[in-house]
């Protein structure tokens, strides 16, 4: 056989660079459109910040902050439906700050992204770099959908970050134990610390179940499967660490609502058996929305074939997922004592991720959060959830090749529909342009303090930066047919100020909790101007709030 001459190419080097691309080209195409998808979210996040807080109730977790500081002593402030206070302290502790506006706006987006990225390093060391690749990849393909969820500060966005948190120190303390060096002073630099944390995440009740519950629940399915000294350490310490936190979030939101900052009632009750299939519609539509590919009830045509298949592919990969978790729970568990740390550790990840997703899939469907119009929040662990679990898809060769070209594709089409239609307004509120003109008409004639319906109220006062402010009124059966929101305000907005000029903006637009026009209690006014978009503008010589009922 004779040599190849000198410098020539072996041709089984061919066959090696061939099998090499081969295994990085469909990985290194996943990373290309993750990093797509963050480039586009870095382009458009200024027009993103606009668009969020369009939305009154993203702007009032803003408005209320910066107004409380102001209220007089012993006012009461109601922030809505659940206690978002873990981000209500980090604003009332910055808002002395000269960029604070900045800073509220853009901590949430950064912290989404912090969130996304410990939930894709949880799932790489626990399955491995191309799970964790996969993970963080549609984890920063967020849809507008999860854009409205994750990067705005009361929508139960932080839940991400806690989880993953929770995750991960599932996972170390679980290493520790297993190699046997786990003594009581690492127990309680781990535990102390994530108690806190845990604690402050829990005064938003959504981490019990999509957190707390999935930190206690996975280490004991564990035990159960395996029976082993180690997973009876770790059990322990999810359960003691979870009943502190929880006892500490209890008191904590005691000591809020005797401070005067109280949330309002929202109770969920169980559904009927006959609405269980209503219920199993939304979940499905929910989950599409979630993954930008709300195509059900779309002209099948153009681009909402995109939406399609963003669509199908979401809810494949969750039926995918649910039917992985099914064959490991009847699997044959061997000793855990006998396994290496990365078969055990993945044991763990896939049910803590697995009751993550099942809780939070289980609560929607069996409560009336899934008649919620904002249903999607709820599910923003199951989301999480099924991004970590991607992983346990690639079984084998062609598993692992499909996983990458779905995801691929899923990435891809994400990318394309926030570049194709750019940022659509999330809210209803009067843009910066009509926000302006209200703030000139109203200053000119003397007035900086209005009314208005709840979804105009909070955007104008914070596209405004504050010089107006708008308070929230609604429709009522009473002579004056007007009265103050019950939610998102702070109660000494609606006492009357002595010689103060006042304003109310009515929107004449078919929208729910908006003001048409003005009550006849409220007077002539000296000045009224129509505005472009359907909103006229009336100034009072006095404080219309003591003609509210």
């Amino acid at each position: 056989m004779e040599a190849a001459p000198r410098g020539a190419i072996h041709p089984r080097s061919f066959d090696a660079a061939r099998q090499f691309a081969g295994a990085w080209a469909l990985p290194g195409l996943l990373g290309l459109v993750g990093v797509v998808n963050f480039v586009v979210l870095l382009a458009q996040a200024r027009a993103l910040v606009h668009s969020l807080y369009l939305n009154a109730d993203n702007a009032s977790a803003l408005v209320l902050p910066a107004l409380a500081g102001h209220a007089p002593p012993g006012s009461v402030v109601n922030i809505g439906n659940h206690p978002w206070y873990e981000p209500w302290w980090f604003m009332r502790a910055t808002a002395s700050l000269p960029g604070y506006r900045a800073l509220w706006e853009a901590a949430p987006i950064v912290l989404g992204l912090l969130g996304s990225a410990a939930v894709a390093a949880c799932a790489w060391w626990a399955l491995g770099r191309l799970a964790g690749l996969v993970c963080g990849a549609v984890l920063l393909s967020a849809s507008a959908a999860q854009r409205s969820v994750l990067y705005v500060p009361e929508s139960h966005g932080l839940i991400v970050i806690h989880v993953a948190v929770l995750c991960a120190a599932l996972l170390f303390v679980q290493r520790r134990a297993h190699r046997g060096r786990l003594p009581l002073r690492t127990l309680l630099l781990v535990g102390v610390p994530l108690t806190l944390f845990t604690a402050a995440g829990l005064t938003d009740q959504l981490l019990i179940v999509s957190g707390l519950g999935p930190f206690v629940l996975a280490p004991l399915v564990c035990w159960l499967r395996f029976r082993s000294r180690t997973w009876m350490t770790v059990s322990a310490f999810a359960v003691v660490t979870g009943i502190v936190s929880l006892m500490l979030a209890l008191l904590v939101t005691h000591v809020m609502q005797d401070r005067g900052v109280v949330h309002a009632p929202f109770p969920v009750s169980f559904v009927g058996s006959e609405a269980m299939l209503a219920g199993a519609q939304n979940l499905l539509a929910t989950l599409a929305w979630l993954g930008g590919g709300s195509f059900f009830g779309l002209p099948a045509s153009g681009g909402n074939l995109f939406t399609f298949g963003a669509g199908v592919l979401t809810l494949v990969a969750f039926a995918e997922i649910l039917r992985a978790l099914w064959r490991w729970r009847v699997a044959t568990a061997d000793s855990s004592e006998q396994l290496t740390a990365r078969p055990v550790s993945r044991e763990l990840f896939v049910a803590f991720w697995g009751s993550a997703m099942v809780l939070a899939i289980a609560v929607f469907l069996l409560t009336s959060v899934s008649a919620n119009s904002a249903g999607g929040r709820y599910l923003v662990g199951a989301w999480a959830a099924a991004a970590a679990l991607l992983g346990i898809l690639a079984t084998g060769r062609i598993a692992r090749a499909a996983l990458l070209v779905g995801v691929v594709a899923f990435c891809a089409l994400n990318a394309r529909s926030e570049i194709a239609s750019g940022v659509t307004p999330l809210g209803v509120g009067p843009d910066q342009r009509v926000a302006g003109e209200i703030e000139r008409f109203a200053t000119a004639h003397g007035a900086s303090i209005g009314y208005a319906g709840y979804w105009d109220a909070a955007p104008v006062t914070w596209e405004t930066h504050l010089r107006i402010k708008l308070y929230p009124i609604v429709g009522c059966p009473t002579p004056a047919g007007l009265c103050p929101f019950i939610n998102n305000q702070i109660n000494t907005w609606y006492v009357p100020r002595a010689n103060t000029r006042t304003f109310l903006l009515a929107d004449t637009r078919a929208i729910e909790l908006t003001v048409g026009s003005p009550s006849a209690s409220f007077g002539r006014p000296i000045a009224e101007e129509a505005l472009e978009g359907g909103f006229t503008i009336y100034v009072y010589s006095h404080d219309i709030a003591a003609a509210l009922g």
